[in-house]
Order: C-alpha cells, then structure tokens, then sequence
C-alpha cells in the first residue's frame, strides 16, 4: 500500500483527468461522435441527475470496510463470475480481505476475461478508469487499483463520487439494513427513502411473527393484529422521511395478487399460524400474502406515497422470470388508480409488456434502473420503444441499483450514453427536432424522477 494522504490526492485528480477526457459511459471510442451525437452527449455529460433506485451502502458502513479491486467484483459483476463458471464459495471469497490479493486475483482472472463484456464487465472497467485511472483491470494493474480504491476509502468518498463525478442530485434508496422494520437511516443531501413491507406480507411462522411483534412493538394473535402491525410501521416509518414504498415480492413469489376477502385472510392466518396445524399449503399462504399486500397499496393510496415494484430478471443468478411478467400486475395497477407506480428494471425481458401498461394507465411509469447495465442495448430498444408509446413525463430513466458508490457513478455514465444515442437517433430519422430531443433528455434522466418522488404528478379522479 502506498502513503494514504498522497495517493488519495493522486486517484482523485487522476479520475477526473480520465473522466474530463474518457469516451461518455463506453470503453472505446464512440460510433459517431459529430455533430447531433456530440451535442446530445455533451449535455448528458453535464447533467445533474436525479436516481431512482439504489442500495448504497451509508458512507460510514462502507468506510469500515476494506477496499480494493475486488469490491469492484461485486453487486453485480459476481453474479457474471458464476454465470461464467466460477464456484460461488470462490465468489464469496473475493470478498475476504484476509485472503491476499494476489490469490483472489489468480482465482478471478480465468473468469473475469469471459465476463468483462458484459454490460456488469462495461460498467466495472469504466469506475476502474475514470474513478481511478485505471484503463483495464488485468494482471498488472489490479494492486494499483486496490491501493487507489484504499487510499480514496475516506470521509468524503460519497460527496466525491455521487455529487463531484456522477452528479446525481438526489438517490431513492432501498436501504438493505432496514428491509425487516429496522429504523431508517436519514441523509437528506444523498437520499429519499423507501423501506419495504414485505416481511409482513410473506409471514408465514411463528419466529416471523416474533420478529413483527419485536420491531412494531404489537402483540399478533390474530389478522388484525397483523393489520395493526403493518400500520404501526407505516406511521413510524413516516415519521423516519419514508418517501416511498419498495416491493420487491417478486423474489418470493409470483406478481399475481389476487383480491382476497376478509373472511377468507382470516381462515388462512389461523391456518397458516395455529399451533394444531401442520405447515399450511402455498395456496393458504398465498390468500394471506394477497390480502396482506393490498392492505400495503391502501397505505400507499391513503398517505400518498408512490410505489416501486421489481419487476423483470431476478438478480443473484435466480431464474424465475416467468412469475415476474409486470402484466401479472393489471388488476392491482387498474384497481388503484390513485396510487402512483414505479415499474422496475423496464420489465426486462418484458419490456414491450411494460411500455403498454404505461401508455395506457395514467399512474404506471416505466423506470429503467438496473437496465443500462443487464444489457444497454435492450436500454436502447426498449427506451426507443417508450419514447414512441409513452408520454414523456412517465418515463424514469436512471438508477443505478448498486450497494457500492463506484458502480452508481459508471453506471450513471451508462445511461447518458444511452439516453443521449437514442434521442440523437430519433433526430436523424427525422421522428424529433434536436430542441425536443434537449427537453426530453432533461426530462428522462431528471425532471421526471424529481417530480415523481415530490408529489408533483396530479392525476384525473379516476
């Protein structure tokens, strides 16, 4: 390791040297880089933007952990690495900073050069270069790169990187360390927050009811009980600067929530947690889970929060995406029409499914975090597609869905690249002027963010 002080002086000159001249959100050089394309990538380039999505890690958590190449190897790029056929366990151990990095490098390599392709690989090697000067991530640069991403580990990282590099004026951020009730963790100059119910919902024994008893201080014996519960952490949450409320149920189950009358709730929580009975069956716990969760969209509608579902491919190397269709929504996206919705991950692969529920549904809107990175050009396709179906205001066109700041920033890179390609090209076919396309870039990676998370979408009485 070098001298903390000066190397630190060093990476964050070096970074912004690279980043002043490095190709906007790519490795190598741009197709074409004249004219419309340039002016379009221009403004993306000097942009302030608003972010949709994340799961950053706070700075001082992230500050009490080591630093070094293979942090950069993580969330998401690992889920590559055993795509690519390395053993999860070695994966996992890429992260154990009492393992040398010589040995963690020598395990990765092999497989990092199968993986840096991807759009994970793209997103890795333009933090590396333009946070870091480090232009390829190999044999021979990744000790500099472990002491750059050392020395630059200090107070004042998240202002650097966020603020200073990426731009982003705000983050939405799912906070990972509160997805079970914990207190939220307020940092209104980096974030708006959401939290998730879901706990709540997917409760299915009696140690899940212990834990909701504990974290909203109710006693459970019974569903109203439960319904208590799940309202005393909504006002408490509230009372934390909840901005908004996260649903990422699509990891557990299927998107289909059918309407389950009360009765019926009531019959399935006796079942599910009465001491007499055996483990109830999926259908039992699925009319509790429906009910339950529609008593989280009546919280939504009622204190006016919006709500972001996952929809689309499952993260981790899971492959469920049949249960994850954002179609499997209709019924709960047309029943409360009063709530607005936030459509994740552009329903990647069903993107074409989204667009039409957006363009006909007033309180739908298409969000495009996470998929600059899965794949840019299904970002590109898909962003064409919205651009010719969708209103403009409905369109969310960044998050940068990462629990570290570096993969935030190049991946923020990313989707200027994206955004300003597409719009260049809906200008030289002729489908927009150049000022339209100005306005809507504004629009896509800013304005529609901000104004969807500070309440200023009015809908019709539907």
């Amino acid at each position: 390791m070098g001298d903390g002080g000066n190397d630190q002086g060093d990476t964050h000159d070096h970074g912004q040297e690279r980043t002043t001249g490095a190709p906007l959100g790519s490795i190598g050089p741009a197709r074409c880089n004249y004219g419309i394309r340039r002016r379009l990538r221009d403004s993306a380039a000097a942009l302030t933007i608003f972010d949709t999505h994340e799961h950053l890690w706070h700075e001082r958590d992230r500050l009490a952990r080591p630093a070094d190449f293979a942090l950069l190897l993580s969330h998401y790029t690992n889920s590559d690495l055993v795509s690519a056929g390395m053993a999860p366990s070695a994966v996992t151990d890429l992260q154990n900073t009492d393992i040398p990095t010589a040995v963690r490098w020598k395990s990765v390599a092999p497989h990092w050069s199968f993986i840096k392709t991807t759009g994970y690989g793209r997103c890795t090697l333009i933090a590396a270069r333009d946070l870091y000067g480090i232009d390829d991530i190999n044999e021979h640069t990744y000790v500099l790169l472990s002491e750059r991403m050392a020395a630059a580990n200090q107070p004042g990282l998240y202002g650097r990187i966020l603020k200073d590099h990426a731009r982003i004026e705000l983050s939405v951020l799912d906070d990972l360390t509160t997805t079970t009730g914990q207190p939220l963790r307020p940092e209104p100059d980096f974030y708006k927050l959401v939290t998730r119910f879901d706990y709540i919902v997917m409760a299915s024994d009696q140690k899940a009811l212990e834990h909701i008893e504990q974290v909203n201080r109710v006693s459970v014996h019974n569903l109203s009980d439960l319904e208590k519960a799940l309202e005393t952490h909504v006002e408490r949450a509230l009372c934390q600067g909840l901005a908004g409320i996260k649903v990422a149920l699509a990891y557990d189950r299927g998107l289909y929530f059918d309407t389950v009358p009360r009765e019926n709730a009531e019959k399935a929580f006796e079942m599910i947690f009465s001491s007499a009975q055996k483990a109830a069956d999926q259908t039992t716990q699925k009319l509790l889970q429906d009910y339950l969760f529609h008593k989280v969209v009546e919280h939504a509608a009622e204190r006016h929060l919006p709500m972001q579902i996952h929809t689309g491919m499952l993260a981790d190397n899971r492959n469920e995406n049949i249960r994850t269709n954002p179609s499997l929504l209709s019924n709960v996206l047309n029943r409360y029409q009063e709530v607005h919705f936030d459509l994740f991950h552009g329903g990647y692969p069903y993107c074409s499914e989204l667009a039409a529920m957006v363009k006909n549904l007033p309180n739908v809107f298409a969000d495009l975090c996470w998929l600059h990175i899965i794949a840019p050009g299904a970002a590109k396709r898909l962003l064409h597609e919205l651009i010719e179906t969708v209103p403009s205001n409905k369109i969310l066109g960044f998050g940068g869905d990462f629990l570290h700041v570096e993969g935030a920033y190049a991946h923020s890179q990313m989707a200027r690249a994206v955004t300003a390609e597409v719009l260049a090209e809906k200008v030289e076919d002729g489908y927009l002027q150049e000022e339209e396309a100005q306005v809507l870039l504004q629009r896509i990676l800013y304005q529609n963010g901000k104004d969807f998370f500070s309440g200023k979408i009015l809908l019709a009485n539907p």
